[in-house]
């Protein structure tokens, strides 16, 4: 049986994540910079002398994949994270990460073993509700919350590109996650995530949930965590097969800033 090269790239990327996350025993690879000082250093392995190549620029809260230990060293670990603009964006999403290096493990945290959110539904069965339930002294009405909604997809109504072996490129002039050459019956896709917060509270931006299709219902492959009310985390797992992808949106100070989306075929 013949293997693209496109497949072969990505099972060599994501054994590496595999690898990492048995050993870890994490959900999903990525980190957050939770140092206090409000950044992290990045460098590169000690046979370069440990040369700072950068800090983690979205300072406490940063986030990026954890890809495996650094070589030949106990304490830090080789991370991939996005390369930022100058100029900020109110949303970004990103769907490579180009920079790399090594940071210390002390000064990161794993994102699904942060202080977790308490999932359930809503009586119709299509959102997925998380609520922040770590502290029981407050009240239940002014608790934090993530909300999704999951409903059927109306894609077959919009406009598509398609590649030469009928691969669907874009919907609306957007690049389609959760799909191959066909719309599955039946399919669904994420219609709105809100944060409902006391004194605040927004809706995601059109861009952080444009073409995600076949989102999970599964609260094995999905999760909300934080460092603290300013700075919460949303992961999922969504697709199967070669068009399964993960996502983490990250939130602040009760809007979305950033996601990082990529391909992980099963």
């Amino acid at each position: 049986m013949m293997i693209s090269a496109k497949k072969v790239f990505y099972l060599s990327i994501f054994s590496v994540f595999s690898l990492s996350l048995m050993k870890g025993q994490n959900k999903v690879p990525f980190g957050v910079v939770k140092a206090e000082e409000g950044y992290a250093m990045v460098r590169v392995a000690k046979d370069n002398y440990r040369k700072i190549v950068d800090k983690i620029r979205m300072r406490r809260g940063d986030v990026f994949v954890y890809v495996k230990p650094a070589p030949g060293e106990t304490e830090w670990i080789w991370i991939k994270y996005p390369d930022k603009d100058d100029t900020e964006k109110p949303f970004v999403r990103y769907d490579s990460l180009n920079k790399e290096g090594m940071v210390n493990k002390d000064r990161i945290a794993y994102i699904d073993q942060l202080p977790p959110y308490t999932p359930s539904k809503s009586k119709n069965g299509k959102s997925l509700i998380f609520t922040d339930n770590t502290d029981p002294k407050i009240p239940a009405n002014q608790r934090s919350k993530v909300i999704i909604d999951v409903y059927p997809s109306n894609a077959s109504y919009r406009k598509k590109e398609k590649d030469a072996n009928g691969k669907i490129l874009t919907i609306d002039k957007v690049k389609p996650w959760g799909i191959g050459n066909e719309l599955p019956e039946g399919m669904t896709e994420i219609k709105s995530i809100r944060v409902q917060q006391p004194g605040r509270g927004s809706v995601f931006v059109r861009e952080a949930v444009k073409n995600l299709f076949q989102p999970t219902m599964d609260f094995n492959n999905v999760g909300v965590t934080s460092i603290d009310n300013d700075h919460i985390f949303l992961y999922m797992i969504n697709g199967s097969g070669e068009n399964r992808y993960t996502t983490l949106w990250t939130i602040k100070e009760g809007k979305v800033i950033s996601q990082i989306i990529y391909n992980n075929p099963e």
